[in-house]
Order: structure tokens, then sequence, then C-alpha cells
């Protein structure tokens, strides 16, 4: 992975990403829009409240102005438990997204980790985030959208797009046309091994769609800013483990042979590689299901 620093990044006049080193477990991107009329408009939060809090001190080195919007691109906890600290933004995301972070099932996980009396720290789960997590409290979306939005702000015009199910069920792009700017979630991931947990070849689409966009810069939820070279990376990832996965699973091969035996080539340099073997599991899973 080229080597960035954690810290901001200019893009624009008055567009800013926020980004993590090194891009791994719960280590992700954000940004913001500082407007001249409507205050900031704020891209993801982080995952343990010590790193939002960080980002809010970076951005009030750049400005004052009060948060008026936050986008959630997604319902995971690396871009949505430091909502609350995002004071008197109005947090918007897809409807698919809000219902994620309204499931059952992620609510009983998540109180498991936050709320006392705790279980066993997940494995990737740094150690100091463990007693931070415990403060989270849900921030729910209160503006919900369906194929797509538009927003004002200030001068800035911006565009949630949503592309189907991919990485979750719930995922958002956000485009600056006029700036030839997208600020991906984890749609994109920049030189690292990719999570699914949603329509793996519903994500290769969009990966064309994101190439036949022609967009020049891109915001990854993971990783260094990238562009078309880096999509392409990820898009030939996709193909490779969807091929290889699908031949091991037409051929009986059981899950936990597959899983042990998947073989993803030049991509199994890529950090956090134990994902090969989750992204296995899920495609067996949903193959199953059909």
């Amino acid at each position: 992975m080229p080597k960035f620093d954690t810290g901001l990044v200019e893009l624009g006049d008055g567009i800013y990403a926020y980004l993590q080193w090194d891009g791994g477990w719960g280590v992700s991107n954000a940004g913001f829009v500082d407007s001249d009329d409507d205050g900031l408009l704020v891209i993801d939060a982080l995952m343990a409240p010590s790193m939002t809090q960080e980002f809010v001190r970076a951005m009030r080195t750049v400005s004052s102005r009060p948060f008026s919007k936050l986008i959630n691109t997604h319902s995971h906890a690396d871009h949505t438990n430091g909502n609350q600290f995002i004071e008197g933004a109005e947090i918007i995301a897809h409807q698919n997204c809000r219902n994620e972070m309204l499931d059952a099932e992620i609510l009983a996980r998540d109180a498991a980790v936050k709320s006392p009396p705790r279980g066993d720290k997940p494995a990737w789960i740094r150690d100091d985030w463990w007693e931070e997590l415990a403060v989270v409290q849900p921030s729910l979306p209160a503006v919900t959208y369906g194929k797509s939005m538009s927003i004002q702000q200030g001068e800035y015009q911006l565009t949630l797009e949503y592309r189907g199910e991919a990485h979750t069920t719930g995922d958002s792009l956000v485009l600056f046309a006029d700036q030839n700017l997208f600020f991906s979630g984890d749609l994109c991931f920049f030189y690292a091994t990719p999570l699914c947990r949603g329509n793996l070849e519903n994500w290769i689409d969009i990966c064309d769609y994101l190439l036949e966009s022609q967009i020049e810069t891109v915001v990854p939820g993971h990783g260094p800013i990238g562009g078309s070279m880096e999509i392409a990376d990820m898009r030939e990832y996709f193909e490779v483990i969807h091929t290889r996965t699908r031949q091991m699973f037409d051929a009986g091969v059981s899950l936990k042979q597959a899983m042990e035996q998947i073989d993803v080539g030049e991509f199994a340099k890529w950090p956090e590689s134990e994902r090969n073997a989750m992204n296995v599991a899920h495609l067996y899973g949903l193959w199953d299901r059909n």
C-alpha cells in the first residue's frame, strides 16, 4: 500500500478528505465540505470516539462553522459509531442503511461490544478502542432516500446515488460532479482486501459504472485516495474471487475446504487477507440459499 498520513487532504476549494493510516479493520476515511452559507457537511463518522474527536479537531483547524449535515455512506460501525460527536448535524443515509442500523441482530451484536456486561473483545477491535466503545450511543439517520438525492450545500452541489446492494444493502456514493470527485464509502477499498456483505455481482457492475464515469478522484472507505487504476484493480480482485469460488462451489468442494484453498493470486498480498475466506463464506451462503 502506498504510504499516506492520517489527516486532512484538500481536494478543492472547501472540500476535504480525512484519511486514516493504514486503512485496516475499523480504520476508515471520511470528509467534509466547508460552505459559507450552510455550515459543514460531513461525510461519515469514525469507529472509536477518539478517532471522530480527532477528526472534529482537524475540521476545526479549517472552519468554526456549525455542523449542518452528516452523510453515512453505509451502516458499518467504522462509519457510524461517531455520529453522536458530529453535534447538531442532520444525519442522511440510504433507507437500507437506516434499516440495517435498526436490525435487531446488529443491535444485539453492537450492544455486546458497547454495553456492560461485555463479552470477549472481538479480535479485530483494537485494545485501545475497547473501553471507548462502551460510550457509543446509536445515532440514526433522520433523512433517508431511495434511488438518489440531490443536496445543495451552499455553493456546492452533490448527489447521493444508490446503485444497489454491494458491500452492504445500503451503500451511498457521494458525487461532486463539478469537481469530478466521488466519496465512495466502502464501495471502494484501495490496496486492501474488500469485505463483501451484500451482492458481489452487483458490486462488479458498480465498479464498471465508476470506471465509465471517468471520475478523476475517488476517496475510498479505506486506503489512499485513488482513481480508475485502483478501481480496476479492485474489480479484478472481485472477478478472481468470484470465479474461483464459484468453480469450487460447483465442483462440490466443502465450505471449509474452499475457505482454506481459495487462491486470489497477486491479491493475496493485500492487507486483511483473512477477508478472502470470509468472502468465500459469504458467497457460499448466498448460493446455498438459491
